[in-house]
């Protein structure tokens, strides 16, 4: 530790001694800098974090000094953070900069060790994360933010507390999720810190596996005439190669409810279709949206795909990948203007009804489509999370 950042310290940290109990000091450091009200936070939430290790099967003594230890650097001002952070080279993004407050949680793992001398790697990655969570959690990491944010003083303020605490009665991840959801409805009035944005990601993936696993069409391959196609959630374009984007479909949104269309020979089907040659797969969507919905595309979110083998000896258009392509799949919101456009070389669409989804799912699991109605449920359940 350098000497701009020794001196920064020196402020409020007296030298500590490895002979001297960390709790004690710790309670004298915070009673000399009058954060009295920080002390028996990091108390509650040291005691949180040892009655939710005991009942996880985690270290109780790693996870009592965990709650101890993470609100140390809140002794500095948030410009002194900055600082601090600087100075002890740790990497501070751009959102930190914008909100220097939640470097505490960096800079409280860098003092646990580099002034208390300690050095497990679990007691360390806790701290580290325990405001914001990351994309890559172990145990320890989960048990001091759920202590964290169960311990915080009032209600008013975090009006997730009651069903966070109830929910980690049997599931540390049920209880971030609560956690992750409340943040998550007030995101436009806040700076998101990209760790919190990972976190999201990665539950939302979690849970979008687990209700794919209850679906009993989406989750096995289907059939679709020579073609074999599996369902795979994804939370980014990054996760494919879009040169083998062929198809694109929608679950198509007017605000909570979901438009389903009907063909002419009775069919309820998937909104979609096969790009054209050369188009791009927005460009494809809206035409499809249009053609047959009679509707403006307002907004689209991808949240997978179908992987598709053909078992046919040409491909269906001549221009695009075989016998391996993929049809993308999204939800998104549409204004409805008009009637189908309805192409002589398409399908021919008869009826559009913006129904709720449970209705949706009936008339497509009763017309013997349970793999659209289980692609209307994922999809709509994504956008409810999202």
């Amino acid at each position: 530790m350098n000497n701009i950042a020794q001196q920064l310290l020196a402020q409020y940290l007296e030298p500590y001694h490895p002979e001297q109990s960390i709790p004690d000091y710790l309670e004298y450091t915070f009673d000399k800098n009058h954060q009295q009200d920080t002390w028996q936070h990091s108390l509650n939430v040291a005691k949180q974090a040892v009655m939710l290790a005991e009942r996880y099967g985690a270290d109780q003594h790693t996870a009592q000094y965990a709650g101890y230890l993470h609100d140390l650097s809140t002794l500095l001002t948030d410009h002194e953070k900055v600082i601090l952070a600087e100075q002890l080279e740790i990497e501070i993004l751009a959102e930190e900069r914008q909100v220097p407050y939640v470097l505490h949680q960096k800079l409280s793992s860098g003092l646990a060790a580099e002034w208390f001398g300690l050095d497990e790697p679990d007691l360390l990655s806790a701290i580290t994360c325990h405001t914001t969570l990351q994309a890559e959690l172990g145990t320890m990491d989960k048990i001091l933010f759920v202590a964290d944010k169960c311990s915080w003083a009032s209600e008013d303020s975090a009006p997730f507390i009651h069903q966070m605490k109830s929910a980690a009665e049997h599931s540390l991840d049920d209880a971030i999720v609560v956690y992750l959801d409340y943040i998550w409805q007030q995101r436009e009035q806040m700076v998101l810190h990209p760790w919190l944005k990972a976190a999201k990601s990665v539950f939302d993936m979690k849970q979008t596996g687990q209700l794919l696993s209850t679906l009993p069409a989406l989750s096995q391959p289907i059939s679709w005439g020579p073609v074999t196609a599996r369902f795979q959630p994804i939370t980014s374009l990054d996760e494919i190669d879009i040169a083998q984007i062929s198809n694109i479909s929608i679950v198509p949104m007017v605000g909570d409810q979901v438009v389903i269309m009907q063909l002419e020979d009775g069919r309820w089907e998937l909104p979609g279709g096969t790009l054209e040659e050369g188009e791009h797969y927005v460009t494809a969507l809206e035409r499809e949206v249009m053609e047959e919905m009679g509707a403006t595309l307002i907004d689209y979110h991808v949240f997978g795909y179908f992987q598709c083998i053909s078992s046919a000896e040409t491909p269906y258009r001549s221009y695009i990948p075989h016998p391996s392509f993929i049809r993308l799949t999204v939800y998104g919101q549409v204004q409805l203007n008009h009637q189908p456009f309805n192409p002589p070389d398409g399908e021919q669409v008869s009826v559009v009804d913006v129904v709720s989804i449970e209705e949706a799912i009936k008339r497509l699991s009763t017309t013997g489509r349970q793999d659209l109605a289980d692609f209307y449920q994922i999809g709509y359940d994504i956008s409810l999370r999202s």
